[in-house]
This record gives C-alpha cells, structure tokens and sequence, in this order.
C-alpha cells in the first residue's frame, strides 16, 4: 500500500490478512472485521477522509462542467451521480461550490494538519 505510514503499518501488523486495497477501504473492511485503533491511527484516518473528501468535492463539479461543455443533459448527469433528477443534479452544483469554500484549508487549518 501507499499512503499514510501510520496506517500502513498498522495494518500490516494488525489486519494482514486484509486483501491489497486503498488505505480506506482497508480501515473500513478492518472495522467490519472488529479492529479497534489507537490515537495515531485514528488521526491518520481522519486526516485521509478529509482528503480524500477535496479530492471528491472537487472533481464532481468538473465532472458536471466536462459532462456539460459535452452535451450530456441534466438528467444524464443525475443518472451517472445517482442523483433522483436533473434539477437536483443542477443544484448540486451550487452545493459543492459552498462545500469546497467551507471546506477550503484556510478556513478549516485543523483538519489539514496531518
């Protein structure tokens, strides 16, 4: 794995038996499986989460322009975001651009800090 090393060592040593899989997945499948963490993994983890998270609230609405300046319609969107209609696909858009401000590393620091 890559990623954080305080993840990746603790799940060589704790959850070895957990398939190759992105570091998330794997704490995910480790907690299904009844694992519990000490202090520095669980700060790794939620480090990785919001992360993780920009990189989603980011790319979505690229997504939706790209899928736009190419023609698709509203409604083709929402069926590929598996949102329930075009108007909340539309809206959607309005709703992550205040998520990525809310969410931005100057208005949130302590989240950034690894």
């Amino acid at each position: 794995m890559t990623g954080n090393p305080i993840i990746d060592r603790w799940l060589a040593e704790q959850a070895p038996q957990l398939p190759e899989a992105d570091q998330l997945s794997a704490l995910l499948a480790a907690t299904n499986l009844g694992h519990a963490y000490p202090d520095d993994v669980l700060e790794a983890w939620g480090h990785e989460v919001v992360l993780a998270r920009r990189v989603v609230d980011q790319s979505e609405p690229a997504f939706i322009a790209e899928a736009r300046r190419q023609g698709w319609s509203w409604e083709r969107i929402a069926e590929r975001l598996g949102l329930p209609d075009a108007e909340t696909a539309e809206q959607r858009q309005a709703v992550l651009e205040a998520e990525l401000i809310r969410t931005h590393p100057q208005n949130l620091p302590g989240a950034w800090r690894p």
